[in-house]
């Protein structure tokens, strides 16, 4: 097919390297895409749909890696929180450079659908649409790795990262906006996708205005706006999608992700504790209780003993459980107890078997509804790629205990890496390739 053709030349295009670019992604050509079906066809890459990195969850307390503090590698620079996640700059730049070019696409499309041949006006802003919410997505991803936790009353002239809009390869490449400004950019480009993007879409791949007020959500809770996150939860819950919550009692073989009605839009990357030493870490299992269903149904334990993740039981991308646990979270901030619990429980209710007695939490202060709160989302949401935004959120509030790493996958055995509160190592470099070619670019460290 003709769009085929397109679709792939531009694409090999974006993947070649530039050494006077530090994004790395500089095509050496462009050939555009000349229908909306085309720009359709990009939506649907692996660079438009697999949009976290498994280094996510290195980061995370949630995962027990079986390496030595000595290895060298980019797993382990993530895993023990080294500045530098590449170990040299011949190497490729570790989550910029694949983002960077999930960027270009999304540029592509924002930049020129509106031009495309076919379809009508209103087909070619739900496209764009999608577009800018992966672009927000992407930026999300960058400012939770390269750049420091953001609060807009704390720090907003802190440096986020360079926002690229234009493909014009002869344009220069913008320096580091303010966290302030990336923030802006991704939440007014949300807003303004929810007016145009569809109800309903082909599958769960692709982006609703109910996606875009998820992801709105989850950027709000890791800015510390909790009347707006709590919002555009609610909003995103307004969805026709039945089934919102799974029974996990009722359910003899759980559905394969494209069928997972508790999933709001799927990213394919595969997060963490996949086994082969990958493992959930002994703190994160403490959490659960031996009858929790969550264990059962997504987790196996191999020969020694250790838990990981059960193949085909990935758990990245935006579900509706996020969404009650961050309306949860609002209402255990507000000191609102009661409907905060209730939010809790209602996910618990569908998650132990008929009769349980640890089905049901109580609290009774504000602090202990929001332990509580933060306690289900790890339970909840572990590797979907959102615990960092959580440890990082939470270190800036001053509420994140050190976290360490463990010769052994229990909580007695030696430490050999620590990640102490209020740490600069909660943010890393910018790549080594990336300063090589742009030494002018402003660092971190």
């Amino acid at each position: 097919m003709k769009s085929l053709k397109y679709i792939y030349i531009i694409f090999s295009l974006a993947l070649l390297v530039s050494c006077d670019d530090y994004l790395e992604v500089t095509p050496k050509g462009e050939i555009i895409p000349e229908t909306l079906e085309d720009y359709e066809l990009m939506l649907n890459s692996n660079a438009m749909t697999n949009l976290s990195d498994p280094l996510y969850a290195y980061f995370s307390d949630d995962i027990f890696m079986d390496i030595g503090s000595d290895e060298v590698s980019s797993d382990a620079n993530a895993y023990f929180w080294r500045i530098d996640l590449d170990e040299n700059a011949e190497d490729p730049s570790s989550i910029w450079l694949s983002t960077y070019q999930s960027q270009y696409y999304a540029n592509t499309i924002i930049n020129n659908v509106m031009e495309s041949a076919a379809g009508s006006d209103k087909d070619k802003r739900a496209v764009l649409a999608e577009a800018m919410t992966i672009r927000a997505m992407n930026y999300l991803n960058l400012l939770t790795v390269f750049s420091k936790a953001y609060d807009p009353k704390i720090n907003p002239e802190d440096l986020g990262v360079p926002l690229v809009t234009s493909i014009n390869v002869t344009e220069s490449i913008p320096p580091r906006a303010t966290l302030n400004d990336c923030f802006s950019l991704i939440t007014e480009d949300l807003k303004q996708a929810i007016e145009w993007l569809p109800a309903v879409q082909q599958n769960r791949w692709r982006v609703t205005k109910y996606t875009a007020a998820g992801l709105l959500a989850r950027i709000y809770l890791y800015i510390h706006d909790y009347q707006n996150a709590y919002t555009y939860a609610s909003m995103a819950l307004q969805s026709s999608q039945e089934n919102k919550l799974l029974d996990y009692k009722s359910i003899e073989e759980f559905p394969i992700t494209e069928q997972n009605s508790e999933k709001l839009w799927i990213d394919k990357t595969l997060i963490g504790a996949q086994g082969d030493g990958e493992y959930y870490s002994a703190e994160l299992l403490a959490l659960f209780e031996q009858d929790d269903l969550r264990l059962s149904m997504f987790t196996e334990r191999d020969d020694d003993g250790f838990t990981y993740r059960t193949v085909n039981r990935d758990n990245a991308g935006i579900g509706y459980p996020e969404m009650y646990l961050i309306q949860a979270e609002y209402f255990a901030r507000n000191g609102d107890i009661e409907p905060a619990m209730d939010l809790v429980n209602q996910i618990r209710m569908n998650r132990f078997p008929e009769g349980s007695e640890n089905m049901i939490l109580e609290a009774t202060t504000k602090e202990m509804t929001l332990q509580v709160v933060s306690e289900e989302r790890r339970r909840e949401l572990c590797f979907s790629g959102i615990r960092w935004q959580d440890m990082k959120r939470l270190d800036q509030e001053g509420i994140m205990p050190v976290v360490h790493r463990r010769t052994q996958n229990d909580l007695e055995s030696s430490v050999i890496g620590s990640l102490e509160p209020s740490s600069p190592n909660y943010t890393f470099e910018i790549p080594l390739k990336v300063r090589l070619v742009n030494p002018n670019i402003e660092l971190n460290h």
